[in-house]
């Protein structure tokens, strides 16, 4: 039987102070995990033996000391010579992709990183690495995991239609707008996870779109009816025919 170690003590390295919150929040809030941020290569190399993270995400470009340098040294140190390692970098490119494989990385993030989809990837890539045990068929757990996912869609699109109902009743104020936001951007994630890829893109579009209103920009236009309500009328029109009945009850 195929075995998974758990993951929960991640330490994320990044010396942007606005990507280490957002990150942090979504690891924890959304992800469920235990998280230690360091700002730089050199701060990471005194925490880590420390903390004993299950799983490091390591910023590729920083000052001082990069994040191929900071990997190097943490090999070093016994206690973190087989630690997981995921670079996250906007110089993703095959041949730099080639490069941080060849270092040892776990896997490559790409950056600027999605919050709201930063949890289920590292998730994602830590079982696709980190299973043990002998191989098995995964195909019919992969389907069971599609059809599940789905035959929720319904409910996925009632939450969307209930947040913008939401909206539309408390006068476009940001904290109406977060949840529509938060549901269009979820299932934006997930639907080409899980095979549903026209899904996924008229989500992203709704959630693009949403944006723009809970930066603060065109809040209560007098078109926002006009532009939000058709891309929620899209996401349903993607939906299988098959999964776009809500159940009863």
């Amino acid at each position: 039987m195929t075995t998974i170690p758990d993951l929960r003590k991640i330490l994320y390295v990044e010396d942007e102070p606005d990507i280490q919150e957002i990150a942090r929040l979504a690891l924890e809030l959304a992800g469920g995990f235990e998280v230690e941020v360091c700002g730089s290569g050199e701060e990471a190399l005194r925490v880590a033996p420390v903390f004993e993270p299950d799983l490091v995400l390591l910023d590729v470009m920083m000052p001082h000391m990069d994040g191929p340098t900071t990997f190097q040294e943490l090999r070093k140190d016994s206690r973190m010579a087989s630690t997981p390692i995921i670079f996250m970098t906007a110089k993703v490119q095959a041949h730099e992709i080639a490069q941080y494989m060849e270092l040892g990385a776990l896997d490559v993030i790409s950056k600027p990183i999605d919050p709201m989809a930063l949890p289920d990837t590292v998730r994602s890539i830590w079982s696709r690495n980190m299973s043990t045990g002998p191989e098995i068929e995964l195909d019919d757990e992969l389907e069971a995991l599609r059809t599940r996912f789905a035959e929720g869609l319904p409910e996925r699109l009632e939450a969307i239609e209930q947040a913008w109902a939401a909206v539309e009743g408390a006068d476009w104020s940001g904290d109406a707008l977060m949840p529509l936001f938060r549901a269009a951007h979820s299932l934006a994630g997930a639907g080409a996870t899980f095979g549903f890829p026209e899904v996924g893109s008229e989500a992203r579009r709704l959630a693009d779109e949403v944006l723009i209103y809970l930066k603060g920009r065109q809040l209560k236009s007098p078109d926002g009816r006009a532009r939000i309500a058709p891309l929620i009328a899209a996401v349903g029109e993607c939906l299988p025919p098959e999964n776009r009945s809500r159940p009863a009850g």
